[in-house]
């Protein structure tokens, strides 16, 4: 659940950035000749699985690098990211890809500076109750997918694999999501025929028994197979404002960034393991590292946004809600910051 406050930074991470209560615009704010310039990044739930490269990025000691500090702040209820961004306080995001596409519908100019996830990391259950039914993307006309709200990750998930299949849109049913246990009894009685569920709640509906990996959206391979192409998840945004104004942000982001993808894909999962914090991975840190391993494959990606990835994310979404298609997709991403920064790694 997110939390109403300001700031998470620090604490959960670790020491050593600005305190919450100073201006968030530093960037534009700090003395001529101050050093180092400050960047504020909100985060979409800093302890949420998905999240664990920023914590990674400021523990590895790459968001913070003496020429640059990055205040890390939680996301807030009350306050949309995007007039946060609109206004100032704060100079970057980290939230899945397609809040750029819904951004710029509204006329609010956001794109991905750095595109850390490529994958949904999520599996799509069939209840065993019907998975003699269900063979395929072909035969999900009619289907009943647990999927929660119309505008939710896990519907574009739904609505992607549907249309993969040569379905419309109109062509299933979408069913509100009442928390795991109520799931386990529609997936059981056979008043839903699936359940998308991000990492690493799959494993709960597997292991109670009630249903199967129908598609394995967490790898590179499992999700080219089932939709077609890779899907954009996790980014890194600004709006597209800041980045012309400011182009040191988007590239220190980008630099820090790269740089901890590179560092995801060239360790094990317990050498990454060993740099989370108790904070983040709580109590049961094997608990953590089983579901750190289901999400890393999600993360299999140098920082740039694959072309096709972007743009089938952005029909799937138009299919559902025809609002989108006034977007330029060319608008929602930029490449140039990664690609220098994976110039200079080499």
């Amino acid at each position: 659940m997110k939390k109403l406050m300001f700031a998470l930074a620090v604490a959960c991470v670790a020491g050593g950035h600005a305190l919450a209560g100073e201006p968030a615009n530093a960037a534009d704010q700090a003395m001529p000749g101050a050093s180092p310039q400050r960047i504020v990044l909100l985060v979409d739930e800093i302890k949420a699985i998905r999240n664990f490269p920023v914590v990674l990025a400021e523990r590895l000691g790459y968001l913070n690098d003496g020429n640059a500090t990055v205040t890390v702040m939680n996301i807030r209820d009350d306050v949309p990211s995007a007039d946060m961004l609109k206004d100032g306080r704060v100079d970057a995001v980290v939230a899945y890809y397609h809040h750029n596409v819904v951004n710029q519908a509204h006329g609010i100019d956001t794109e991905a500076v750095v595109t850390l996830g490529v994958t949904p990391g999520a599996k799509v259950l069939v209840a065993n109750q019907a998975k003699e039914k269900y063979g395929s993307a072909a035969d999900l006309k009619g289907a009943r997918f647990i999927a929660g709200g119309a505008g939710s990750s896990k519907s574009t998930v739904a609505n992607a694999l549907v249309l993969a299949g040569g379905h419309g849109i109109a062509d299933y049913t979408r069913l509100g999501t009442d928390g795991k246990d109520k799931n386990v009894d529609a997936l059981r009685n056979g008043s839903a025929d699936f359940v998308v569920a991000p990492t690493p709640d799959g494993d709960v509906y597997e292991s109670k028994g009630v249903a199967t990996v129908f598609a394995d959206l967490t790898s590179v391979d499992g999700t080219r197979k089932s939709l077609g192409a890779l899907f954009p998840s996790s980014t890194v945004y600004m709006s597209n404002a800041r980045v012309s104004a400011h182009p040191e942000i988007a590239r220190h982001l980008a630099d820090a960034f790269v740089r901890t993808l590179r560092y995801i894909n060239t360790h094990t999962p317990e050498q990454i393991m060993a740099v989370i914090p108790p904070e983040i991975s709580g109590k049961d840190r094997g608990a953590y590292l089983k579901v750190l391993k289901e999400e890393i494959p999600m993360f299999a990606n140098d920082g740039r946004m694959p072309d096709d990835a972007a743009t089938k994310e952005w029909q799937v979404l138009t299919a559902a809600n025809p609002v989108y298609a006034s977007v330029k997709v060319e608008r929602t991403y930029t490449n140039a910051f990664v690609d220098e920064a994976l110039r200079a790694l080499h």
